[in-house]
Formats: structure tokens, C-alpha cells, sequence
């Protein structure tokens, strides 16, 4: 029987893995992860552990069924040519990703192999490419992409065939000493477990997921991004007929739609996708995106978000919006600075979603936000944070301070301030930046740059 090496990468999982079922249909398997130096090091200590928690979930799937998963260290394109001619490889599987490192590693490694490679693309729900419009185009405007999204018919999660393996020597799982061992969070075990815990509120998606005090979120975004569940079983396991459910499908095709212009335009990590922003005049201000990035901004609902970023690995998506427009609105700093920050330290740190994001609020993106949309982070705070229970989790010097003031502290007298211990310009600090006058900044640099 012949020999496939499969090569896991963003898929740490067995089920709904199409390019591991295949493999397994057909041959004798050879399962390896290569460790990518590059993607390590570009990694914050949150996203890195998270990797490595679900790499040894995997370990521990594959051996549960009789095999083991060898352990190699990259670059992939430098390694896998030798390693499969001495392994005796007849063909190679892996599922596909759009990210311009995926996609140049790729390219570089199907110049010095000659065997068959069957690739799948098991991180989407749709393959870049089959969501066209007439003109047989990707959709500019999510809306249209959507509904055309929709009348697809999704993908069967096929079932995978017990594989036979190649003998895999003990030795090889030595590089992996490092991995912090698994836990029943983490791996397919751990994702299937909060989706399900995920189907129990659900219903109440739509109006629960812009609330940044409360769990109304999947917490699947990390799983989706590292692939220990497979957005096709996720699909399959919601119903269209219910409002709840529609809405967090509707997430999911955003999240092919970007990751399918990424396919189609890999400049969107560096250049504004609306050419007419191309030439903003951004601030240098190091110290405010130093204070921006450490939490002490002087606006609470900002600040809040990025002590949770820092200290976690996560921000509740509401808040990643307002954080981020803070930034590129407020202090007029380079989204591109922003999102290399984000994607660096979010356990799901993805460059299609992230680059898409961060240009939607920047206003430079597809479908984005228009540059006149500035968010207000006193009344965002207020609106989806009106108890400030969220504020206070993350700046416990605010704790003792009002709901009604705890939004914009510097408003409140000094008299009040001083008796729950907080001092202006000591333990929290003042504003940065007046918005109002922030606001007209950056719509005269957006208005100058359409100029």
C-alpha cells in the first residue's frame, strides 16, 4: 500500500479534516507536524501556549488510534524534501491556508518536490474561489457575498477511515519535550466542549455578544483559527430557522469572506484596500501607542480592553473594535501598527480576520466602516458596558466609582474621586486626547488623503 505523508498545519484535529480523510481513504499514513520557526517567534506567549497545548491534544488523538505524530523542525520547505525521500513517500495531503506566509512556503516547496500533492481546504466552510458574483468575482460588499454564501450547500463532514501508519520511531517525538501537556481545555476535546456549552445560549447571540461583562460570545475563535474544530461541523451542528443560530452562521461567512480576499489580495496586510487612503498622514507617537498598548489611555472602556489583551491573549470583539478605532481615529496611529500588535498577542491572531477587522474600523478596507465613523468610547462604554462591571474587572483602581461616572471619570468631581482613592493623574491617568477634537483630526487627514 502506498505511503502519504500528511502534513498538519492549521487542522489540529481528526474529525471534519477532509484532507486527513482522504489520506486515510487511500494509503498508509505518516502523520507530522513541522514546527515553523518563523510563525513561533512571531507568536505572543498566549497564542504560543495555546499552539502548543493543542499540539499535544493532537499527539495524544493520533496515538489514542494507533499511530504517532512525528515532530519535526522547520522550515518546512527546507526539511520536508528530505524527509520524505527518506521515508519513501509516495504522495503528500495537507488542507490549504491563504496567508501570504502559507501560501510563499508553499510555493517554495512544490519547486523541490516531484511527488503528488493533494490538498483540501478544511479551515472554511466554502473554498476561496466558489462564492462568485456573475461577473465571476468575489463580492467587494459582504452582503451580496452572503447571500450568494448561503445557497451553497454546505460541505459533508465525512467520517475518516481508521488509518493504517508507518512505524514511527519513539526518537522522533524529542523535539516535542517542550510541549506543555495537554488538557481536556484544549485539542478537539476542549473545542467541541465549548461549542457545545455555546449551543445553550445561542438563542441569545444577537443581542448577548456586545455585551463585554458577559459570556454571550463562543470563545471559538481561537479553535477556528488553529482548526481543532472545523467550521463545517459548527455549521452543521446550528439551524437556520432560528435567529440566534443565523446570526453566528452569518459570522461565519465573514469569516471565509476575508480569508477569501485575502486569497485574491495578498497585500491586504499592508496596503488600505480603498486606494483613496493610501496617503493619510499618520501621527509618529510612540508614547501614545505605548500607553494604548499598556492600558493607561484615560478613557476606561479602552483601557480595560487592552489590560484584558495583555493579560490574557483574548479581547471581547466589541471591545477590539473600540480599542482599535481609538487608535487610528482618536491617535491617528497607522492601523497597520495596530493590527501587528493584535495579531501578535491574540491566542486567535489570524491574518485574514484580524487584517480585515482592523481595516474595516480603519475605514481603509472592503465594505468597511465609512472614515467619518469615529467611535465615541464614552458612549460605547455606556451603551455596552453600562454598569461598568467590565471596567471594573479590568482597572480595579475605578472599582469604587459610580456606574454613572465610571465611564469618564475625569468628569467627576474631585471631592468624589478622592473618596473611592482615585487621583487624576496618579493612580489613573487623564485623557490623552479630548475626542471631540481627536474627531476632527482625523477626518480632516481622511477628507485630505480622498483629496
Amino acid at each position: 500500500m502506498t505511503t502519504a505523508l500528511f502534513w498538519f498545519r492549521k487542522d489540529l484535529r481528526l474529525k471534519d479534516n477532509p484532507a486527513w480523510a482522504a489520506a486515510c481513504e487511500a494509503h498508509k499514513v505518516l502523520p507530522v507536524f513541522v514546527l515553523e520557526p518563523e510563525l513561533i517567534a512571531s507568536a505572543g506567549r498566549y497564542r504560543r501556549g495555546r499552539f502548543f497545548q493543542n499540539l499535544s491534544a493532537l499527539i495524544a488523538e493520533v496515538k489514542s488510534i494507533g499511530g504517532r505524530l512525528r515532530i519535526i523542525q522547520g522550515p518546512a520547505q527546507d526539511i520536508l524534501p528530505q524527509y520524505i525521500q527518506e521515508n519513501n513517500v509516495d504522495c503528500m495531503y495537507f488542507n490549504a491556508d491563504t496567508s501570504p506566509f502559507s501560501r510563499k512556503r508553499d510555493e517554495r516547496l512544490a519547486e523541490n518536490i516531484t511527488l503528488p500533492t493533494h490538498t483540501f481546504w478544511g479551515g472554511l466552510v466554502h473554498p476561496p474561489g466558489t462564492v462568485l458574483t456573475q461577473k465571476g468575482e468575489i463580492s467587494k460588499v459582504f452582503t451580496p457575498f452572503y447571500k450568494k454564501w448561503v445557497t451553497l450547500p454546505a460541505p459533508v463532514s465525512l467520517p475518516y477511515p481508521l488509518p493504517g501508519f508507518v512505524d514511527n520511531p519513539e526518537s522522533d517525538l524529542e523535539v516535542a519535550r517542550d510541549l506543555i501537556p495537554r488538557t481536556s481545555q484544549e485539542g478537539y476535546e476542549g473545542a467541541s466542549a465549548r461549542f457545545e456549552q455555546f449551543l445553550e445560549i445561542v438563542d441569545d447571540y444577537q443581542e448577548s455578544r456586545n455585551f463585554p461583562s458577559v459570556d454571550g460570545t463562543s470563545f471559538l475563535s481561537s479553535d477556528l483559527h488553529f482548526g481543532t474544530i472545523g467550521p463545517r461541523e459548527i455549521l452543521n451542528g446550528l439551524s437556520s430557522n432560528r435567529e440566534g443560530h443565523r446570526q453566528f452562521i452569518r459570522q461565519l461567512a465573514w469569516r471565509d469572506w476575508y480569508a477569501h480576499l485575502l486569497h485574491v489580495n495578498q497585500e491586504v496586510p499592508h496596503k488600505p484596500v480603498n486606494k483613496s487612503y493610501e496617503n493619510i498622514r499618520w501621527r509618529d507617537d510612540p508614547e501614545g501607542f505605548e500607553r494604548w498598548k499598556e492600558g493607561v489611555t484615560g478613557y476606561p472602556i479602552v483601557d480595560a480592553g487592552m489590560r484584558q489583551l495583555s493579560a490574557t491573549g483574548w479581547m471581547h470583539n466589541r471591545v477590539r473594535m473600540i480599542t482599535a478605532s481609538f487608535l487610528v481615529k482618536n491617535l491617528l496611529i497607522d492601523w497597520r501598527k495596530g493590527e501587528r500588535y493584535f495579531r501578535r498577542l491574540l491566542i486567535d491572531g489570524d491574518v485574514a480576520q484580524n487584517c480585515g477587522n482592523w481595516q474595516w474600523v480603519a475605514g481603509t478596507g472592503f465594505d468597511a466602516a465609512p472614515y467619518f465613523r469615529v467611535f465615541n468610547p464614552v458612549l460605547q462604554s455606556k451603551k455596552f458596558d453600562p454598569e461598568g462591571n467590565y471596567i471594573r474587572r479590568w482597572i480595579p483602581e475605578l472599582e469604587a466609582i459610580s456606574s454613572s461616572a465610571i465611564h469618564s471619570p475625569w468628569e467627576c468631581d474631585e471631592t468624589t474621586l478622592r473618596k473611592h482613592n482615585v487621583v487624576l493623574g496618579d493612580n489613573y491617568p487623564f485623557p490623552i486626547v479630548d475626542h471631540a477634537e481627536a474627531r476632527e483630526r482625523a477626518l480632516a487627514a481622511y477628507k485630505a488623503s480622498r483629496e
